[in-house]
């Protein structure tokens, strides 16, 4: 009895170990919108690739006006990304910051931000939505939200792939660390992520508990 009571004791505890880790690890990233809920455009013609992320045949406003809508009413932010589905830095993008085997996580953003907005954000998640960056809709949208002009000062003449812009849903203000000639990244996506933030003044900026440092671009 005393064997069994133990066995029962372990395997809680390892179950319980197994879910603190799990929820450690969640991904900072979550969907904004579900795609399938937009009406195609008519006598529109999808891409003919493996998998849509980026959609040529659903209107880029509607979608993003949806984004930021659920990001407002949940108080979180949104991450916009312009890109297209052959377009090979995506998918290097796409492997970068949604790996599910090593995910960026909300305690790894948080440590490259104050201990002060590190409190007040607690354990936070960040929306996500992709735009059709080489369909008119999509390219009208970066237009109208100062999208290509953010490009074209950072010394490009259009919205380039990927190009991630980071919003602020309560005010609406837009930061983006997509600098096209860069000769210096931030080494940590996360600590991308904590700068734009500040920018947009989604947390107050002060002395982050990391350094963020910055590395050659490849």
């Amino acid at each position: 009895m005393l064997r069994l009571c133990l066995i029962s004791l372990f395997s809680t505890c390892l179950l319980m170990a197994c879910s603190q880790n799990q929820s450690s690890s969640q991904s900072v990233f979550t969907d904004a919108i579900d795609y399938a809920s937009f009406p195609n455009i008519e006598n529109c013609e999808e891409e003919n690739v493996r998998e849509i992320k980026y959609y040529n045949c659903k209107n880029s406003k509607d979608i993003y006006l949806a984004a930021l809508k659920s990001a407002k009413e949940q108080n979180k932010p949104l991450m916009v990304t312009f890109g297209f589905n052959t377009c090979p830095y995506c998918k290097v993008l796409d492997a970068e910051i949604y790996n599910p085997v090593n995910p960026i996580t909300s305690e790894a953003v948080k440590q490259y931000i104050s201990s002060e907005s590190a409190r007040a954000l607690g354990d936070f998640s960040v929306l996500t939505v992709r735009l059709h960056a080489r369909s008119e809709h999509g390219l009208k949208l970066a237009d109208d939200l100062g999208v290509t002009q953010m490009a074209q000062a950072r010394g490009w003449h259009r919205v380039w792939s990927p190009f991630v812009v980071f919003v602020n849903s309560q005010t609406g203000a837009m930061a983006s660390e997509s600098l096209w000639e860069a000769k210096e990244i931030y080494c940590d996506w996360s600590a991308n992520i904590a700068v734009s933030l500040e920018k947009n003044g989604f947390i107050e900026r002060g002395q982050p508990q990391t350094q963020r440092k910055r590395c050659p671009k490849a």
